[in-house]
């Protein structure tokens, strides 16, 4: 079912949704303030695009407010997006969702609360990111982690090397060498191309290969591909932020962890020693070799670089993973960054613009879509379909089914079983299906999905 859809704001987060939900043939109108943006927009995106003010009541009401079915409020201000969903509600839109940067609105519930000003789903991205975060320490060999299912699949991304004992062979060669190990390589990235994998390839030292897999599974497979999936308790935290204190928070409810946070400025640091329970706030530049030194940066294990400034992020990684710091996290957000972090040697990057934009786009439901993700770098996208009663997909097993060339099955969950397919496999109603597919395959993916 199409939506018709008004985003406000086309910085990153709503250009790469504006971009997204129009290939989906949502009807997708913008409201930017920035004139040069809105002439961008015109030029490379396939959407009504509006110069103004996402207040102005005259120009909601010529775009056609009234007969919009959902409102995303993404300017650079939380107050803005605030208001313009009180006006959305007023003008009877049924769903609106807002990103709020500012943590006070999450707090305690006073005599407000977000949904009393119109607000039925706040993103707030710093924590996402810090999500994100923590689930790159527990999956210590990942650079990139997704859940599915409920958290019952897992989409990991690994870095091949010298030590993978699989190099150079079919991945059909791969599965039959491991029967009972349930899994399936959905994509990899080589040399900046992706590639939708059949049983022919192979796979090449400096891949990034991405594994789709029941969570159980996971520890397994990394071991398979020759990596080791370590404990990470020894934390250093660069940057005492939003996304550096939410991930200290986050952090200090696992057991067993030692977190040390460094920030630069003396009146923040004394603020989050006193938020943080179990936390070591360390005042300093977290750029000082000498300080890092002092605070034992050679046996820590992870070091999570989160400042303002994405050049210091990058360089002090580089610096931990020169001293021998076992896993490097950076904070980037600007996209053209993110193709060399791998080259470089950063184990991961976490991109605010891109958890945002994919934890948005898996809160709107389209058709029987229940969630749309994307991955730094990789040009495809993770959908994960409910299948309805009598849809295409469910006629015969997938080796008679023509799939669109350019996508991949990766796995099914019925009820609580996990389901890695084959050829045989046959598709049932109420299964949920997590399917990786190129842009170009989009439409021919979705009406195996229709009734």
């Amino acid at each position: 079912m199409s939506l018709r859809i008004v985003i406000a704001g086309l910085g990153q987060v709503g250009w790469h949704l504006a971009k997204v939900l129009s290939m989906e043939n949502h009807d997708v109108i913008a409201i930017e303030s920035s004139t040069s943006l809105c002439d961008q927009a015109r030029e490379s995106l396939d959407i009504e695009v509006h110069n103004g003010s996402v207040t102005d009541s005259d120009l909601l009401t010529r775009i056609g407010i009234e007969s919009t079915d959902l409102f995303i409020a993404l300017t650079g201000s939380d107050e803005l997006n605030i208001l313009a969903c009180q006006m959305a509600e007023r003008f009877g839109v049924p769903k609106k969702i807002a990103r709020i940067r500012n943590l006070h609105f999450f707090e305690k519930e006073g005599r407000f609360s977000l949904k009393d000003w119109g607000v039925d789903i706040a993103i707030q991205p710093e924590l996402e990111t810090a999500r994100e975060i923590v689930l790159l320490i527990k999956r210590s060999a990942a650079t990139d982690v997704l859940e599915f299912a409920d958290g019952h699949l897992q989409l990991v991304g690994i870095r091949l090397d010298t030590r993978t004992p699989v190099l150079n062979k079919p991945l059909m060669e791969l599965t039959r060498e491991h029967p009972d190990v349930l899994f399936r390589i959905v994509a990899i990235l080589r040399n900046e191309r992706t590639i939708i994998p059949t049983g022919k390839d192979i796979l090449f030292r400096r891949d990034q290969v991405f594994i789709l897999a029941e969570t159980g599974q996971i520890s397994r497979i990394v071991q398979l591909l020759g990596k080791a999936e370590e404990k990470l308790d020894r934390v250093i935290i660069l940057g005492g932020g939003k996304i550096g204190r939410e991930t200290a928070k986050l952090l200090e409810q696992e057991k067993n962890i030692e977190i040390k946070l460094i920030e630069s400025n003396p009146d923040k640091s004394l603020m989050i020693a006193d938020q943080l329970e179990h936390t070591m706030v360390i005042q300093g530049d977290g750029r000082d070799f000498d300080l890092l030194a002092s605070e034992g940066i050679m046996e820590m294990d992870v070091l999570i670089s989160v400042t303002d400034d994405e050049e210091t992020n990058i360089l002090t990684c580089l610096l931990a993973r020169h001293l021998g710091v076992r896993k490097t996290i950076a904070l980037v957000n600007k996209e053209e960054y993110l193709p060399i972090m791998a080259p470089i040697g950063i184990d991961a990057a976490v991109n605010t613009n891109r958890i945002t934009s994919n934890t948005i786009l898996s809160l709107i439901r389209r058709g029987q879509v229940l969630s749309v993700a994307s991955l730094p770098g990789i040009e495809a996208e993770i959908l994960e379909y409910r299948v309805p009663k009598g849809a295409r997909i469910t006629k015969a097993p997938l080796n008679k089914i023509k799939f669109p060339k350019g996508a991949i099955v990766g796995a099914i969950t019925r009820g609580k079983d996990v389901i890695i397919p084959v050829g045989e496999t046959r598709i049932l109603p109420d299964d949920r299906v997590v399917v990786f597919s190129l842009p170009q395959a989009f439409k021919d993916v979705e009406k195996l999905f229709l009734k």
